[in-house]
């Protein structure tokens, strides 16, 4: 066990608890996840952490400065789990993490649980999500507007699962497939971009990219994006190869 992610375990003061390893490929993949506790944040803990604090950040409310904290500390413990070195893992400009050379990873949060996955090599495409299952209003919400009817008809067809955990999962693997495209795409695609096919089994759902995003990503592509139901959140995420990269090859 790495001395940073022990740590972390063990003295990270009441904001971070709950740390455990959810995956593990020794020197290639690593799958952290954690509980975070807003109320207990301080600024100090950057600094006890060794995480930069990002001037981009100054003004932002303590929520957003939780989330970002408990993230990058779960980033930084996954890059000692594959023995690189800890590096600052700043913001780009459009919001997601940058990552050291040869590393390509994706990091979520959502009330008060955060999840990162770190794998090495630069030719992939990582995407992770993390959803508290949706009830009321923000169900609603998910179903008019990141479900198309035809999706919507399909949740309520099905059996596998509750209608609440399936959209939030749909709505979930539309975050993922977003993290995961857009460093190729490299512009805003909505939700409608991807269309949900169905379940797959109790570990994938099945989705086909439906509008031109890039030259490398054909129409109607599929994409299975893996998922996990757990203590009512749900965790989306996929791993694929580069299609630039093939194209070069």
């Amino acid at each position: 066990m790495s001395g940073y992610l022990s740590r972390l375990q063990e003295q990270a003061d009441h904001f971070l608890s709950d740390v455990a390893i959810l995956s593990e490929y020794p020197d290639r993949l690593v799958v952290l996840q954690a509980h975070y506790a807003v109320e207990a944040y301080n600024r100090s803990l950057f600094d006890t952490y060794d995480v930069d604090f990002p001037m981009r950040l100054i003004n932002a409310v303590p929520k957003r400065l939780s989330e970002f904290l408990a993230g990058r500390m779960l980033a930084q413990a996954a890059l000692e789990k594959l023995h690189r070195p800890r590096a600052s893992i700043a913001i780009g400009e459009q919001g997601a993490p940058l990552w050291p050379r040869g590393i390509s990873g994706s990091i979520s949060h959502s009330h008060g649980k955060c999840a990162c996955l770190v794998i090495a090599g630069s030719d992939m495409l990582v995407g992770l999500d993390v959803e508290k299952i949706a009830g009321g209003a923000a169900l609603d919400a998910i179903l008019k507007e990141a479900l198309s009817p035809e999706e919507r008809a399909r949740v309520l067809q099905q059996t596998m699962l509750d209608a609440a955990t399936l959209a939030t999962l749909i709505f979930s693997a539309k975050e993922t497939i977003f993290k995961t495209l857009h460093p190729v795409v490299r512009q805003f695609f909505g939700f409608e971009a991807a269309r949900f096919n169905g379940v797959c089994d109790e570990k994938n759902l099945s989705f086909s990219i439906v509008q031109p995003l890039h030259p490398c990503i054909p129409e109607n592509k599929e994409i299975l994006i893996q998922f996990e139901i757990d203590d009512g959140f749900v965790r989306t995420w996929a791993i694929l190869d580069s299609p630039v990269s093939e194209a070069r090859v």
